[in-house]
C-alpha cells in the first residue's frame, strides 16, 4: 500500500508538529516527529555510513506497564512513549520529550493527537529494530491494530541525564528512510538480550 504524509502545522524556530505517516487505510498507523537533523559531515573523502540493527523477528510486548525507570534505555523509553499513546496520556507523552523541543499543547493539539493515537488503542506491539543515529537512535515498532491493520512508529530519542527522551527529526532523514538509504549498514541484534530485559521487567513489576 502506498505511503503518504500529512503535515501539520510548524512550531517554532527549528520545531514541527508531528507528522503522521500513512501506511494503513487509517490515520496514525506510524507516528513521527520532526526537526532538521543533518547526518554527520567530514571533510575530504569521508563517508558517511549509519548502522541499522534487526532483531531476526519482531518481539512481540504485551502488559507493559508505564514506567519512568525504564526511560534509563532507550528501547523501555520507546515502550513508555508508545503505551502513553495507546492509553491517550498526552500530559505523559509530553513528559517524554526533552524541555528544548517540547511542542506546543493546547485543546487544539491535544485533540488532535488523541484523534491520531486512536487506531493504537488496544494494538499489540512488538520491537523491530533500532537505528544508530549518531548520538541519537530511532526505536522501531510494529503495532498490530484490532481490525488487523500493521503499522510502524519510528521514535526518534536523545540521551539526556539519565533517561531517553524524544527528540525531533526531520522526516526526509536517511535515519528514518533507511530502507533507500545507500549508506546502512544492516546488523542483525540480539533478540534473547531483548526478551531477558522485557521479562526482567516484567517480573519486577509483579513484584511491586
Amino acid at each position: 500500500m502506498a505511503n503518504c504524509c500529512m503535515n501539520t502545522k510548524r512550531l517554532g524556530p527549528g520545531i514541527f508538529a508531528v507528522i503522521v505517516r500513512l501506511t494503513l487505510a487509517v490515520a496514525g498507523a506510524a507516528w513521527l516527529t520532526s526537526c532538521s537533523t543533518a547526518p554527520p559531515t567530514g571533510g575530504g573523502n569521508a563517508v558517511f555510513k549509519f548502522t541499522v540493527l534487526r532483531y531476526k523477528e519482531p518481539v512481540p510486548v504485551s502488559g507493559w506497564v508505564f514506567d519512568p525507570a525504564q526511560s534509563a534505555n532507550p528501547e523501555g523509553a520507546a515502550l513508555n512513549i508508545t503505551i502513553c499513546m495507546q492509553q491517550g496520556d498526552v500530559d505523559k507523552w509530553l513528559a517524554s520529550w526533552d524541555d528544548s523541543e517540547r511542542p506546543s499543547a493546547g485543546p487544539a493539539e491535544r485533540a488532535t493527537w488523541l484523534r491520531k493515537w486512536q487506531p493504537l488503542k488496544d494494538g499489540r506491539v512488538s520491537l523491530v529494530g533500532r537505528v544508530v543515529a549518531g548520538a541519537e537512535v530511532v526505536i522501531e515498532l510494529s503495532v498490530l491494530t484490532v481490525d488487523q491493520k500493521r503499522g510502524r512508529i519510528q521514535l526518534p530519542l536523545k540521551h539526556a541525564g539519565d533517561q531517553w527522551l524524544q527528540t525531533a527529526m526531520d522526516t526526509n532523514s536517511e535515519f528514518l528512510n533507511w530502507e533507500t538509504s545507500p549508506n546502512k549498514i544492516l546488523s542483525e541484534s540480539s533478540t534473547s538480550a531483548l526478551s531477558g530485559y522485557l521479562a526482567s521487567v516484567k517480573a519486577a513489576q509483579a513484584r511491586q
